[in-house]
């Protein structure tokens, strides 16, 4: 147990420093927000409700690990659904089902794009190759791994 208990404040340390970056660089947009360009309404709603959701749910995860570092019992129920087999399978097959409906819906979505404005064409293709850059540089990872 203590190889999880280890994985976890890895994992807590990071879900700290992730939610101190991220009220960092929010904060400093915020502040420097009248040298930007100006915003519609929807767009700062829109950052403060992700900021938002992303510091409480940081929180939210921080707060349970305090609760169980010191319980084995709860610490040992977490490892075992975090290690469960059927879980693992059905999040799989659900990851690769929705890979190939990504792919194809940005690639539709790119081409419609291209038609009406090019601003969304290249955004819509460059949010593409990014996911697929990141798909095969994780798939060469893990078929060397395993």
């Amino acid at each position: 147990m203590n190889t999880y208990r280890a994985k976890m404040r890895t994992r807590a340390n990071w879900v700290s420093l992730a939610a101190v970056v991220m009220a960092i660089i929010f904060f400093v947009l915020t502040f420097y927000r009248d040298q930007l360009p100006t915003l519609p309404s929807f767009i700062k709603g829109f950052h403060q409700g992700a900021f938002l959701s992303f510091e409480l749910l940081a929180v939210w995860f921080l707060s349970t690990y305090m609760r169980i570092r010191n319980k084995d019992e709860k610490l040992k129920q977490w490892h075992i659904a975090e290690t469960d087999e059927r879980t693992g399978l059905i999040i799989r097959n659900a990851s690769t089902l929705a890979m190939a409906i990504i792919f194809s819906g940005l690639g539709m979505a790119t081409i419609v794009a291209g038609f009406f404005s090019t601003t969304v064409f290249f955004s819509l293709m460059g949010a593409l190759l990014f996911i697929l850059v990141v798909f095969y540089v994780l798939w060469i990872y893990y078929a060397k791994k395993l």
